[in-house]
């Protein structure tokens, strides 16, 4: 996928004018394709209000610029390319690291083992309050790991914001 760049142009109302589409297309560069295909014709038919003959004669329009060649085409989708590519090179393709990536912050390395003693704090809580007999004793234990849990909460909730607030 780092090999192709994906450049959005606002489809035409009136699929007879189909000039900015053209310039986006020469904007975009060498080895640049447009495609029309026949999923995305449907969702602009059903959510923006296109007419059902908008692909059909958006292809004849397209099809009618001498600047540009059909490529690939049958039922489903048309592959368009200018017959002249504009001068310039193809970018290369800047792959990241396989993988997910996953980033690590000061915050985070607290928060993880903040989130893992906070489970076993509450587990061991809830095991207190179902299999002992009550007694004032189980309450203040009762009562003592839920305040023992509060600053784990606290550094868990603070790693999870700082993450929200870092991810790109």
């Amino acid at each position: 996928m780092e090999r192709v760049q994906y450049e959005p142009a606002l489809a035409p109302r009136d699929p007879g004018r189909v000039g900015p589409v053209v310039t986006a297309l020469r904007d975009a560069g060498p080895q640049s394709y447009l495609i029309v295909n026949h999923g995305q014709s449907e969702s602009l038919r059903l959510d923006s209000g296109y007419r059902k003959d908008w692909e059909a004669r958006l292809r004849t329009a397209l099809d009618g610029r001498p600047e540009l060649r059909r490529v690939l085409s049958n039922r489903h989708a048309a592959v368009y390319e200018l017959t002249r590519r504009p001068a310039g090179e193809v970018p290369q393709p800047r792959p990241g690291r396989p993988g997910p990536q996953v980033t690590w912050t000061p915050w985070s390395v607290l928060g993880a083992p903040a989130a893992l003693a906070l489970v076993v704090v509450l587990a061991a809580r809830e095991v207190l309050r179902v299999a002992v007999a009550p007694s004032v004793r189980q309450l203040h234990w009762i009562q003592g790991l839920f305040w023992f849990s509060q600053p784990l909460l606290l550094v868990f909730l603070a790693a999870l914001v700082q993450r929200f607030m870092t991810m790109s």
